[in-house]
């Protein structure tokens, strides 16, 4: 089984500084992931991004961790969020677990 681990910045690409509040950006999270998912675990993070332009940022994030889906659905998501939080890019890790429900 695969676990897909989304991590969406909330910076702005072009502005370099975060416009939408992270309460805001959890909600509207919210709703573009239930349409390919069944479940989701999201959190607030804090990070740092390198822009393709060399300059650095901090950031707060959003890690949205998901299991029992369809990569191409995932695929989806993270191309859905990158418009509408309007990134440069977005990091998609994957991993191999064993998981179930119970």
């Amino acid at each position: 089984m695969k676990k897909y681990i989304i991590y969406l910045g909330l910076n702005d690409k072009d502005k370099k500084v975060q416009l939408i509040s992270t309460l805001e950006a959890y909600k509207i999270a919210m709703n573009i992931v239930p349409k390919k998912t069944d479940g989701a675990t999201i959190f607030e993070a804090f990070g740092y991004y390198k822009h393709a332009d060399g300059t650095m940022i901090t950031e707060r994030s959003l890690r949205i961790e998901l299991m029992f889906v369809q990569k191409n659905d995932v695929i989806e998501i993270v191309n859905t969020l990158k418009n509408v939080f309007n990134q440069e890019s977005i990091i998609l890790q994957e991993q191999s677990i064993l998981s179930e429900l119970i």
